[in-house]
């Protein structure tokens, strides 16, 4: 019975987001933003954020700041009242998609750790709020300086979400500094590639011509996923000097898998000489990779223009491979 009314009272929450009246609705919402359960609030926080009811940040907070409990004030079975951090997480999102631009609420939120018993001993679940404020604060009244700040301690956050968040809420703040700031930690390293790759991509974003040449530096690392990170990054940046640093590295000694990444990571390039050079694996490199390139092109957006040309190199080729990856890709709309 119980679990029939809380889930009548989720469900009641949930339909205001398609049938909302604010004589009824708004004190709806700030009654289930108080209510004792995580999951209650985090529904009514989604909803107050779909109808963007920025009317109601005040109760956001509030409830924000009630569902913060430390370590030392557990309930008395050791858990938490907002197990896995779900309200606190809603909350915040929902502050940010409201466009909440007093930055309090996510300098704090910065700094939420929340510990919980996992499967290997304690774990902190609150990194999404992290992640979230660090994204939140940038478009905060706030000044540029006072971001900064705030977002490179955030760098050497034990989630690496989070780090992740920063390298490219650092770029969203678009000072000249931010770019020495990305350098700085990618030469500094991190133990998971992919937040250099984050790095990559924001540097390329904010110092396009500039950075090109700095994230090639790369392709030579000892790593092959900061290669492939790199790889990734020069594939979406708009200098053609990107894709000719992809044309250079691809000459020279990579391994098969890693070929096969950067095949991949073509589809994401705006420059029709990309597909050029997927038309010139498929032409001159050995099948496997062939097929991979007509993945690539399958996926990209020089899919239509060069289908034609690609029919024609898979019937000269006489490769069975190529032929069935051509009609599983290509197939006919």
């Amino acid at each position: 019975m119980r679990d029939d009314r809380f889930k009548a009272k989720l469900a009641a929450i949930g339909a205001l987001a398609n049938d909302f009246e604010p004589k009824t609705g708004l004190p709806t919402l700030r009654k289930a933003l108080g209510d004792r359960s995580n999951f209650v609030v985090a529904k009514a926080a989604n909803v107050a954020a779909q109808l963007g009811l920025d009317d109601l940040s005040t109760e956001l907070i509030a409830a924000f700041e009630r569902l913060w409990v430390d370590d030392d004030d557990l309930d008395r079975d050791g858990t938490d009242i907002d197990a896995g951090c779900r309200g606190k997480a809603a909350l915040v999102q929902a502050l940010k998609d409201l466009e909440h631009r007093n930055a309090d609420i996510f300098l704090r939120g910065l700094s939420c750790v929340q510990s919980e018993k996992g499967w290997n001993g304690a774990i902190d679940t609150a990194g999404t709020i992290r992640a979230t404020c660090a994204q939140a604060l940038v478009a905060c009244d706030l000044a540029p300086t006072r971001i900064l700040e705030a977002l490179v301690d955030r760098f050497v956050d034990a989630d690496k979400v989070v780090r992740s968040e920063v390298a490219l809420a650092i770029a969203n703040v678009g000072l000249p500094e931010c770019v020495l700031l990305l350098r700085l930690k990618v030469l500094a390293g991190d133990i998971e590639a992919e937040v250099i790759g984050q790095c990559f991509l924001s540097l390329i974003d904010l110092a396009p011509d500039e950075s090109v040449a700095f994230v090639a530096r790369f392709l030579e690392s000892k790593s092959e996923d900061i290669r492939f990170e790199a790889v990734s990054a020069l594939a979406q940046a708009r200098p053609r000097e990107a894709l000719a640093q992809i044309e250079g590295f691809w000459s020279g000694s990579v391994p098969h898998e890693l070929r096969l990444s950067t095949l991949a990571s073509l589809v994401a390039s705006p420059h029709r000489d990309a597909g050029e050079f997927l038309l010139a694996v498929v032409t001159n490199d050995r099948e496997s990779l062939g097929a991979a390139a007509l993945s690539a092109l399958a996926s990209s957006r020089f899919r239509n223009d060069l289908r034609d040309r690609v029919a024609t190199i898979v019937e000269t080729s006489r490769s069975e491979l190529l032929q069935r990856t051509f009609e599983r890709v290509f197939a006919l709309e």
